[in-house]
C-alpha cells in the first residue's frame, strides 16, 4: 500500500473513530435521509400530478428535474448530518426529521381521507379552531414522544430502533401507495394527450353594431352576494336600467364543473363518463350554439379551460376565438416551482398550515399555452387584468355579424384578491363584496359603451353566477342555494331595476336568450325566464355532488324544489346515487 493511501486510510478510521461511524448508523441515516424528501417532496408532488396532470396543463418535465434535484440535496445533506454529529445532537437531528415523515405521513393520510381532487380546489370548508388547535398539539405530541424515546431517555438506543421501523413503515406503505399511481399514469394514454385547441382572448372587446348578446357569468355568484353588493354600492344597481332581478334562482349544478356546460348547452350531466365525455355530448348534441350560428351570431365563448372544456376542437365549428395549441411554456419559473411546492404540500403540512397552500388555478399566471392568440384564463389577477386592458386598449366593434359574448369571469370566488375598483391587491384583506363590486366594474364598461354606441336598448344583457356558495363538499345542504341573476331583455332600457319572485332556474336561460334575441329556430327551448309567472307552481331540480372523503367518485344528491327556493323546507332529496365520475 503506498503513502498516499495509508494517509487516506488514516484519515478515514480517524474520522470513523470520532464520529462514532457504524454500518447501523449509516443505515439509518440513510433511511432517514431519503425518507425526508421521498415523502414530502417526491410523494406529495408527483402524486398530485398524476392524479390531476389533465387539470394542470403541464408535463412531469417541467417540475420533476427541481424537485428530483432538491431530493437529492436533502437526502446529501441530511444523511451526511446525521453520519458525522452522535450523541444526544445526532439523536435530535433524527428524531426531528423522523418526527416530521411520521407527522407527515399521518396528515396525509388524513387528508386523503376527507378530501377529493386538487388542494384549492372545491375545497370550500376551512377547519375550525378547535380542530386546528387538536391537530397541532397532535402534531407536538408525536414529536415530544419521539425526542423523549430518542433524546431523553435512558433508552434512547432502543427508542431509535422503535421509530426507524415506523419511518421503514411509512416508507413502505407510501411506496405500494405510489407505484400504482405512477403506473397508471404511464399507461394511461388519455392523460397525456396533447391539448389541440384552446379559447383565447380574441375579440374580448369587440361589440357588434348590430345585435348583441352578453351573458356575464360571476363565479360563485351567491343571491347574498348581491344583496351585499346592493347595500354597500347601491350606484352599480343603479347602472342597470331595464333590468329585472329574479331573487329566486336556482342552478342546475353547485360547481362550475358541469355548470357552465349546462349553461351554454342545456344538455344535463349524468356522470357515466369521464369529464371529457360530458363535454364531447353536450358540446355535439346542443342546438343553442348552432342555431345561434345559423342566425348569424359571432360566437365568443371566454371560459376556463377543463372545468368547462379539456380540449377547443369540440368548439371550434363555433367559436370564434379558438387557436390551435403549439406547446406550452413556462413564464415564471421561479413562481412554478413555488406554486408546485405549495400545491403538492398541501397534504401533509398542519391544518394551521394549509391555508397558506394554493389553488391550481394559480398555475395559469405561469404556465402559457402557445398559439396565434393567449389563451382565456381564470386567476387571482385575471379580473384586474381584464379591466386594466380594457381601460387601455378600449372597445372595438364590427358589423358584418350579430355578436353572442359569454365571459366567465372570477367574480366570487375565494380568495379575495381583487379590490372595488378591480385592482389586484394579493396579500391584503380584501373582502367578498368588494371583490364583486370590482368585477362589476368590468361589466359596467360594457354596458356604458352600449349606450354611447346606442345599442343598450336592442341588446339582451344576462348577469348571473354559474353557481351560488356552498359551505361543504361532503355535506348535503342545510340552507337554501340561490344564484344571483340579473336579466335585460331586448326593448328593454331608461326604467329602474325591477324585482321579480318568479320561481326560475337555469332551465330557462337558453331560451330566455333566444326569444329576447328573436333567434329563429325549429327547436323548443321552454318557457323564458319573464313568461314564468311568480305564482306559477314550478318544481326545480338542483343537482348536489357530494364528495365522498377517501374516494374518486361522488354521490349526486338530487334536490326537486317546489314553490319558493328561499324556504328550505321546500328543498326535497328525491335521490341519491353514487356517481362513476366526479
Amino acid at each position: 500500500m503506498d503513502t498516499s493511501s495509508k494517509k487516506t486510510n488514516s484519515i478515514i478510521n480517524k474520522l470513523i473513530a470520532k464520529f462514532e461511524i457504524t454500518k447501523r448508523k449509516i443505515l439509518i441515516s440513510v433511511l432517514t435521509g431519503f425518507s425526508v424528501p421521498f415523502l414530502l417532496l417526491i410523494c406529495s408532488a408527483f402524486s398530485v400530478y398524476f392524479s390531476n396532470a389533465e387539470e394542470l396543463g403541464f408535463s412531469v418535465g417541467d417540475f420533476a428535474p427541481f424537485f428530483l434535484f432538491a431530493s437529492a440535496v436533502v437526502f446529501v445533506a441530511i444523511t451526511a448530518v446525521l453520519i458525522l454529529t452522535k450523541n444526544k445532537f445526532h439523536n435530535l437531528i433524527f428524531s426531528l426529521c423522523a418526527g416530521l415523515v411520521i407527522c407527515g405521513y399521518i396528515q396525509t393520510l388524513v387528508t386523503t381521507l376527507t378530501f377529493q381532487g386538487l388542494p384549492g380546489d372545491g375545497n370550500t370548508t376551512s377547519p375550525s379552531k378547535s380542530k386546528i388547535i387538536i391537530n397541532l398539539l397532535l402534531w407536538l405530541a408525536v414529536f415530544a414522544v419521539i425526542i423523549w424515546f430518542c433524546v431523553i431517555s435512558s433508552k434512547a438506543k432502543t427508542g431509535k430502533k422503535v421509530v426507524s421501523v415506523l419511518l421503514v413503515f411509512a416508507f413502505v406503505s407510501q411506496l405500494f401507495s405510489f407505484i400504482p399511481s405512477a403506473i397508471s399514469f404511464a399507461t394511461d394514454s388519455s392523460k397525456k394527450e396533447p391539448v389541440n385547441m384552446y379559447l383565447t382572448t380574441e375579440n374580448i372587446y369587440e361589440i357588434s353594431e348590430n345585435d348583441n348578446i352578453f351573458v356575464f357569468v360571476l363565479d360563485r355568484f351567491d343571491a347574498e352576494y348581491y344583496e351585499e353588493l346592493a347595500e354597500a354600492y347601491p350606484e352599480v344597481i343603479s347602472e342597470l336600467d331595464g333590468f329585472t332581478y329574479y331573487d329566486d334562482n336556482v342552478s342546475k349544478y353547485p360547481r362550475t364543473y358541469p355548470a357552465i356546460t349546462y349553461m351554454l348547452t342545456g344538455v344535463e350531466n349524468d356522470f357515466e363518463a369521464e369529464r371529457s365525455g360530458y363535454f364531447e355530448k353536450a358540446y355535439s348534441s346542443s342546438t343553442f350554439l348552432k342555431d345561434l350560428q345559423d342566425n348569424n351570431y359571432k360566437i365568443n365563448l371566454y371560459i376556463p379551460f377543463y372545468y368547462t372544456y379539456t380540449d377547443a376542437d369540440i368548439l371550434s365549428d363555433y367559436a370564434s376565438n379558438t387557436s390551435e395549441l403549439n406547446g406550452h411554456s413556462i413564464s415564471d419559473s421561479r413562481q412554478f416551482t413555488k406554486n408546485m411546492i405549495l400545491l403538492s404540500s398541501y397534504f401533509w403540512l398542519p391544518d394551521k398550515l394549509k391555508s397558506r397552500t394554493i389553488s391550481s388555478n394559480k398555475f395559469n399566471e405561469s404556465v402559457v399555452f402557445e398559439g396565434d392568440a393567449p389563451e382565456y384564463s381564470m386567476n387571482s389577477s385575471s379580473d384586474s387584468k381584464l379591466y386594466a386592458n380594457l381601460l387601455n386598449n378600449g372597445f372595438s366593434s364590427q358589423n358584418e355579424q350579430n355578436t353572442f359574448t359569454f365571459l366567465h369571469i372570477r367574480g366570487c370566488h375565494p380568495p379575495y384578491t381583487t379590490d372595488e375598483n378591480c385592482v389586484y391587491r394579493e396579500g391584503e384583506s380584501i373582502k367578498s363584496v368588494q371583490q364583486t363590486r370590482g368585477s362589476f366594474s368590468i361589466i359596467c364598461e360594457y354596458i356604458k359603451e352600449l349606450k354611447k354606441k346606442g345599442l343598450y336598448e336592442d341588446a339582451t344583457i344576462i348577469i348571473t353566477g354559474d353557481h351560488a356558495a356552498i359551505s361543504s363538499d361532503s355535506q348535503a345542504y342545510d340552507s337554501p342555494k340561490l344564484t344571483t341573476l340579473l336579466v335585460k331583455e331586448s326593448g328593454k332600457s331608461d326604467t329602474p331595476l325591477v324585482t321579480s319572485h318568479a320561481p326560475v332556474s337555469q332551465d330557462n336561460l337558453l331560451a330566455t336568450i333566444i326569444k329576447s334575441a328573436g333567434i329563429k329556430t325549429e327547436h323548443d327551448y321552454g318557457k323564458a325566464f319573464c313568461e314564468v309567472a311568480e305564482d306559477e307552481a314550478v318544481t326545480r331540480v338542483h343537482s348536489f355532488q357530494k364528495v365522498n372523503p377517501g374516494t374518486s367518485a361522488n354521490t349526486n344528491i338530487t334536490y326537486e324544489i317546489t314553490g319558493s327556493a328561499r324556504d328550505f323546507s321546500n328543498w326535497k332529496i328525491t335521490e341519491t346515487k353514487e356517481n362513476k365520475y366526479k
